[in-house]
C-alpha cells in the first residue's frame, strides 16, 4: 500500500472505539470553579500575566546565552491560579441529553499513553529538554479540562492535566510565561534554547471554560494541507495540542472510504476515481459542491491519504483529542442509478462557483430507502477502518438551496442524516457548518425553515459550528441555534488569504459573551488557511483558560511581544502595541475583502472608478499607522533580531505595508490616466512594478511566503514524473484560477508568494499598464477583449507549466531586507532611503 510522503514511520490506528477522553460536552455555563485559596495561594491578575521575569533566549540554529543555574535554588514556590468563580446556571438541556461524552479525564489504563504522548512531544518541539520535565494525569476540576506547572525539588519543572491535550497546554503555558517562547504552527523547526530552562516561581494552575475546542474547516484540506505528509501533520498536531484543541475536523482518507462503498453497490473502481475531484478540490466535492473536477483521483492518493489518515488519528487520540470525522449528507455518483434505477435522484449545484453545469452533483433525496443504507454503509466502513469518536461531520446544500422549502421535507432531510448514523452508532454527535445557513439566510431564516431543519434533531446531539463569529455571530439570529449546542468559531480567512487582519479587542469581548449561553459549549476556529496572522488563532484559543474573565488585550499582546523577541524588549513591545492598536482594528473585514492591490485581477474596462477593487483591497486602518508603527522595529535589540518570532513579524508587518503603498500609487496611476496625463500615469505604473518586485524579494526570506514548498509537496506525492506534473498543476490551479482562468472564483486563494508574485501578478499587471499607456498615447479605448484574452491566456500557460525551479528554502536576511526596503519605499524622507 503507498504512504503519504514523510520518511516517518506509520503509527497504525486501532479499529475499534477510542475512549481515552476527549472534553466533556457539559454546557459552559453550567462549571462552577471552587474558590479555593489557602494561606500559600496568591491568584493571578484575569489579565493572566505570568509573575516570572526569567528568560531564556533563544536561537535558531544559532548559540544562544545561558541562564543562570542557581535561579532555580532562589525561588519561592508560590501557587497561583487561573480559575476564577463564574455562577452557576440553571442545567440546560444537553446535560440530560443522550449521546454527550463524559469529562475529559481518561481512565486508568489510559494515564500513561497520554502521559507518553505529552512527553513524545516535548521532545519534539524542544529537543534536549525532555529530561528537565515530569508529567502527571490529574482528575478534571468540576467536569472541566485543567492543567498546571511548578518547580520541583532538584530542578525539574512539573505538567499536570487531566489528558494528554491538558499536559500539551500547561507545557505551552510554561514556555510563554517562563521562557518567553510560542511555538509557531508556521515553524519548520523545533525550538532550540541553550542553557537551563527557568524554573516557575509559582505554581500555576488553569481551567477551562470550554468543553470543546473545535478547528479546521473543510476548506483547510484543499487550501492547505492537500499535499501535507506525516511531518507536516505531526508538527501541527502538536501546535494543537499545545492550544488545547480537542475537535479536530479530520477529512483526510474519506476517498478510501467511499472507495469501498461504491463498489459495494457494483460501481467500477474507474468510475469512482472519475466521480472523485482531484486532490485540491476534493473538500468542494465532499461538500457536494462538483464532481470530477481535476479527476480522476489517482489510486496512490486514495491510498497514502488513507495510510496518512491512519498516522493522524493514532496521534491525536494518544492526546486525548477526539477527531470529529465524516458522515452522509446524500451526494451520490450519477452512476447509481445505473445500478439502482428506482433510486430518488435530483442533479442540484448547476454553474456553483461559476462552472460548468457538467460538474454539478447529484442528490439523493432523504426520503428514500436507499439514503440511510448507504449512511450505514459508509459509516461501518469508516469505522472499520479509522475506528470512531463518535462525531461526524456533514453539511447539507452547502452554498446550494435544497430542492424543496417544504417543512418536513427540510425534517426528513435532517432526520435522515441523524438515523442513519444512529443506526450504526448510538453514540453519534452530529456536527454541521453554519456557513451556508448565514450565506443563504434570506432564504434559511425565514417560514420556520431552519429551525424545522435542526429541531428534528434529538436536543444535544446535533453539534452547530457558528462560522465567522468575528463578522456576522449568527446564534443570536436564530435564537441560539434554536436549543441546539453550539460551537463560537473564528473564521480569519477565505483562501489562505495573506491580508494583515485581526480583530483582536472584538474577538477577546464576543467569545466570553457567547460562552454565558447555556447551549454554548465550545470556542474554535473555521479557517480556511493556515499560516495567516499566527497571533489572534492564538488568542482565541487561549480565551477559554480565562473563564468568567475577558482577556485584556492590552496585557496579552505585551506577553506575545515577549514570546516574539525571547523576552522583554521595549521596541518590539511598542511595535506590537501599535500595530494592535491602530491596524489590526475590529473594522477589519474578511467576508468580500480579501485581496491586496497586487493579486487583484487589474479592471477588465481600464483604469476607474472598479468597485470589485475598492471593495477588495480596502484597508480599513490608516495605512500610514503601520509604517510609524515599523519604526520601532528597527531598534529592536540584537538578541530580539535573532528570534524567529520577530523576524517573521517584521516580514509580515512590512510586506503589508509594502502592499498598501502599492494601492496608493495605483490611485495615482487611476487619476493620471483620468485626466490623460501620460508622464504622470508612466510614472506611478514604474513606481507599483517596483514595488512588486522589490516585495517579491521581501517574500523570498520567509519560507512562510515561498510558492516553491506548496508546489514541492504537490509533487512529492506522485509517483512517477507523469503523476508529479498533474498534482503540480492543480497545487497551482486551486491558488490561482481555482477552476477555469477568468471563472467565478478566480483569484480567491490568492497569497503573497515569492514566484508566484513574479511570475503570476506582476506579469498581468505589467501587460495592463503597458496598454493603458498605449492606449493613451494613441487616444484610444482601453482594449477590454485583448486584455482580458491575454490574462486568462496567460493564467493558463503558468498553470499547466511544471518543473519550473521555485526556491524551497528562504533567501537573504529578512530584517536586513524588511528595513532596507522600508526605508526604500515607507520611511519620511527624514529618515533617509535606499
Amino acid at each position: 500500500m503507498s504512504t503519504a510522503p514523510s520518511g516517518s514511520t506509520s503509527t497504525s490506528v486501532p479499529s475499534t472505539t477510542s475512549t481515552s477522553g476527549s472534553a466533556s460536552s457539559s454546557p459552559c455555563v453550567t462549571w462552577v470553579t471552587r474558590r479555593r485559596t489557602p494561606r500559600s495561594t496568591v491568584r493571578i491578575p484575569r489579565n493572566g500575566r505570568g509573575s516570572s521575569s526569567a528568560r531564556c533566549t533563544a536561537r535558531s540554529g544559532a548559540s544562544a546565552s545561558r541562564a543562570d543555574s542557581s535561579f532555580f535554588m532562589r525561588i519561592p514556590i508560590l501557587v497561583l491560579s487561573l480559575g476564577l468563580a463564574v455562577p452557576a446556571a440553571a442545567p440546560s438541556l444537553l446535560s440530560a441529553a443522550p449521546g454527550n461524552p463524559a469529562p475529559d479525564s481518561p481512565p486508568v489504563n489510559a494515564t500513561g499513553e497520554a502521559v507518553a504522548a505529552a512527553e513524545g512531544l516535548i521532545r519534539r518541539v524542544l529537543p534536549g529538554h525532555a529530561d528537565a520535565f515530569a508529567c502527571e494525569v490529574i482528575p478534571a476540576e468540576d467536569g472541566r479540562d485543567v492543567f498546571e506547572y511548578e518547580a520541583l525539588p532538584g530542578g525539574r519543572v512539573v505538567l499536570r492535566g487531566n489528558h494528554g491535550v491538558a499536559l500539551a497546554v500547561a507545557f505551552n503555558q510554561y514556555l510563554r510565561r517562563e521562557v518567553h517562547r510560542n511555538y509557531d504552527w508556521q515553524a519548520v523547526e523545533p525550538l532550540l534554547l541553550a542553557g537551563p530552562l527557568p524554573a516557575p516561581a509559582a505554581k500555576v494552575r488553569g481551567t477551562c471554560g470550554a468543553a470543546e475546542r473545535f478547528f479546521l474547516n473543510y476548506c483547510t484540506f484543499g487550501y492547505t494541507t492537500p499535499w501535507w505528509g506525516w511531518n507536516e501533520w505531526q508538527r501541527f498536531i502538536d501546535w494543537m495540542a499545545m492550544n488545547g484543541i480537542n475537535r479536530p475536523l479530520l477529512q483526510c482518507g474519506q476517498e478510501a472510504v467511499w472507495l469501498r462503498v461504491w463498489q459495494s453497490y457494483g460501481l467500477g473502481e474507474d468510475e469512482i476515481r472519475a466521480f472523485f475531484s482531484g486532490p485540491a478540490h476534493l473538500p468542494w466535492h465532499r461538500m457536494a459542491n462538483l464532481d470530477r473536477w481535476g479527476g480522476p483521483l489517482p489510486r496512490s492518493y486514495i491510498d497514502g491519504q488513507q495510510a496518512l489518515q491512519r498516522q493522524i488519528l493514532g496521534r491525536v487520540r494518544a492526546l486525548g483529542m477526539k477527531a470529529i470525522l465524516s458522515g452522509f449528507a446524500g451526494h451520490v455518483p450519477p452512476e447509481l442509478a445505473r445500478v439502482r434505477p428506482q433510486a430518488k435522484l435530483t442533479r442540484i449545484g448547476a454553474k456553483w462557483g461559476g462552472m460548468d453545469p457538467k460538474y454539478a452533483t447529484t442528490y439523493l433525496d432523504p426520503t428514500d430507502p436507499l439514503f440511510p443504507e448507504i449512511q450505514q454503509r459508509f459509516l461501518r466502513a469508516q469505522t472499520e477502518l479509522y475506528g470512531t469518536d463518535h462525531l461526524y461531520a456533514a453539511d447539507s446544500f452547502n452554498e446550494m438551496l435544497p430542492p424543496s422549502w417544504d417543512l418536513d421535507y427540510l425534517r426528513k432531510v435532517s432526520r435522515a442524516i441523524f438515523d442513519g448514523m444512529v443506526a450504526v452508532d448510538a453514540d453519534a454527535r452530529w456536527y454541521q457548518m453554519a456557513w451556508t445557513y448565514y450565506y443563504q439566510r434570506k432564504h434559511w431564516t425565514q417560514g420556520g425553515r431552519l429551525e424545522a431543519f435542526l429541531n428534528a434533531v434529538p436536543t444535544g446531539r446535533l453539534v452547530m459550528l457558528d462560522y465567522v463569529c468575528e463578522e456576522v455571530e449568527f446564534y443570536p439570529l436564530t435564537e441560539n441555534f434554536y436549543g441546539q449546542p453550539f460551537i463560537w468559531n473564528y473564521l480569519g480567512n477565505f483562501g489562505g488569504n495573506t491580508h494583515l487582519a485581526a480583530p483582536q479587542r472584538k474577538v477577546a469581548q464576543r467569545i466570553p459573551h457567547a460562552l454565558e449561553r447555556p447551549n454554548c459549549i465550545g470556542v474554535g476556529s473555521t479557517l480556511e488557511g493556515i499560516n495567516v496572522n499566527p497571533g489572534i488563532f492564538e488568542l482565541v484559543l487561549e480565551q477559554p483558560w480565562r473563564p468568567g474573565a475577558t482577556i485584556d488585550v492590552d496585557a496579552w499582546v505585551r506577553d506575545y511581544a515577549a514570546q516574539r523577541a525571547g523576552g522583554a524588549d521595549p521596541a518590539v513591545e511598542e511595535l506590537w502595541r501599535a500595530v494592535a492598536a491602530k491596524v489590526l482594528v475590529d473594522d477589519t473585514k474578511v467576508i468580500g475583502r480579501h485581496a491586496s492591490i497586487f493579486q487583484t485581477k487589474p479592471p477588465l474596462k481600464g483604469p476607474g472608478p472598479d468597485s470589485r477593487i475598492e471593495k477588495q483591497t480596502r484597508i480599513d486602518y490608516h495605512p500610514e499607522d503601520l509604517v510609524t508603527a515599523l519604526a520601532a522595529a528597527w531598534q529592536a535589540s540584537p538578541a530580539a533580531r535573532q528570534t524567529d518570532g520577530y523576524r517573521y513579524d517584521v516580514v509580515n508587518f512590512t510586506r503589508q505595508a509594502l502592499t498598501n503603498r502599492a494601492k496608493a500609487v495605483y490611485d495615482e496611476a487611476v487619476a493620471a490616466y483620468g485626466r490623460k496625463d501620460v508622464a504622470a500615469f508612466r510614472r506611478a505604473a514604474a513606481t507599483f512594478l517596483a514595488l512588486g518586485r522589490d516585495l517579491d524579494e521581501l517574500l523570498a526570506t520567509r519560507h512562510e511566503f515561498l510558492l516553491g514548498p506548496w508546489l514541492a509537496q504537490a509533487r512529492r506525492w506522485g509517483k512517477d514524473a507523469a503523476e508529479a506534473d498533474y498534482y503540480e498543476v492543480a497545487a497551482r490551479e486551486i491558488i490561482t484560477a481555482w477552476h477555469v482562468p477568468g471563472g467565478g472564483l478566480e483569484d480567491y486563494a490568492c497569497r503573497q508568494y515569492n514566484g508566484l508574485m513574479r511570475d503570476y501578478y506582476l506579469p498581468r499587471w505589467e501587460k495592463f499598464f503597458a496598454l493603458c499607456t498605449a492606449a493613451l498615447e494613441n487616444g484610444t479605448a482601453f482594449p477590454q477583449a485583448e486584455f482580458s484574452a491575454w490574462a486568462n491566456a496567460a493564467s493558463a500557460r503558468w498553470i499547466h507549466a511544471h518543473g519550473e525551479g521555485y526556491a524551497t528554502r528562504p533567501s537573504g536576511d529578512p530584517v536586513a531586507t524588511a528595513e532596507r526596503l522600508y526605508r526604500r519605499h515607507l520611511a519620511p524622507p527624514s529618515s533617509g532611503s535606499q
